[in-house]
């Protein structure tokens, strides 16, 4: 047994050898986002994202960010929310069907402050939620987004259990441009129009700054019918179809109305700026200004079957629609009609 050891050694050497051998293979690109030590910052580790450039989001026929990025991400939802009280003024989006507050909004590397709306009756996952309102930056603002779809607690925090969105800015110091879109419905509302445009400056040799404006515009809809308990009380005598028509600005025969809301007066403006101090520094500023109304519906408040007194003092069968202000100061303001 002793003399057969060293023809084994011999022949078993071979196969260690062709194991070591190592295959040349093709890798994708890797873009550097986060780390998981807490000595090396975020730019230092490579984590796998989804990159999106800013010329396929403006290749989208739609004009809100929200959608385009619905369009891209299969793992991102938003829906547009009727009659849903603070989640029709902030639409609440979600990814990988967590929360909106799960998901960690960054803007050129830096955390986006969360919307002053905690949403209600947004349904299911979005109830009590506070999320970032991402419709607040501008399309053509953006240069590209950075889409980590997996959970990224480990490198953020809580906050990004869902995922991490991260909006980079345009840092074009020259040229200019210039869109505008319009779309309809095939019922005949519903109109909207986007205007909207980009400058870069430069700053001497070494910055620069770059503008985004917008103006945009949304038209209400209606899809809906008479309610059959308002139908009842009309047949009845109880109330009269004047009695909620001068209240629906949407539409003179129901009371309660179901559609998009409408959006009104939404201006935003980014600012994206940087200035080279050195190889090793940087002064950068960025920033945006916004505004915009929104109205929307209100469901139906029946005076006589809620089993209430509210019949005896109120006999209208409707509440003014709901409107919400979103301040440039990011404060939103909810204005509602008197019962």
């Amino acid at each position: 047994m002793a003399s057969s050891l060293p023809f084994l050694a011999a022949m078993s050497a071979p196969t260690f050898a062709q194991e070591a051998e190592e295959r040349a293979e093709n890798v994708e690109n890797i873009i550097v986002t986060g780390t998981r030590m807490s000595n090396r910052s975020a730019a230092d580790s490579p984590v796998p994202v989804d990159v999106i450039t800013g010329e396929e989001f403006r290749s989208n026929s739609s004009s809100d960010v929200q959608d385009m990025l619905r369009t891209n991400v299969p793992s991102f939802d938003v829906n547009t929310q009727p009659i849903s009280d603070a989640a029709t003024i902030v639409r609440p989006a979600n990814m990988r069907g967590l929360s909106p507050d799960n998901v960690l909004v960054l803007v050129n590397g830096k955390r986006r402050h969360r919307g002053s709306i905690i949403s209600f009756l947004g349904g299911g996952i979005s109830d009590g939620a506070q999320g970032v309102d991402i419709s607040a930056i501008p399309s053509l603002a953006l240069k590209q987004v950075e889409v980590l779809r997996d959970g990224a607690s480990s490198q953020y925090g809580s906050d990004a259990i869902a995922g991490v969105l991260n909006f980079l800015l345009r840092d074009n110091d020259e040229g200019f441009e210039f869109r505008a879109n319009y779309g309809s419905t095939y019922e005949g509302d519903g109109d909207n129009y986007t205007i909207s445009a980009n400058a870069g400056f430069s700053l001497g040799d070494k910055g620069f700054v770059n503008v985004t404006g917008e103006i945009r515009d949304v038209e209400g809809t209606v899809r809906s019918v008479v309610r059959d308990d308002v139908a009842g009380m009309v047949d009845a005598g109880y109330i009269t179809q004047s009695d909620f028509s001068t209240i629906n600005t949407y539409t003179n025969e129901v009371p309660q109305y179901w559609g998009q809301p409408d959006v009104e007066d939404d201006y935003k403006v980014f600012i994206n700026s940087g200035y080279e101090l050195s190889d090793k520094a940087e002064l950068y500023l960025f920033g945006n200004y916004g505004k915009r109304t929104v109205t929307g519906g209100f469901f139906y408040r029946n005076p006589v079957t809620e089993g209430s007194q509210r019949g005896n003092v109120y006999r209208g069968p409707t509440v003014d629609p709901l409107t919400g202000l979103e301040d440039e100061d990011g404060v939103h303001s909810i204005l509602v009609g008197d019962l």
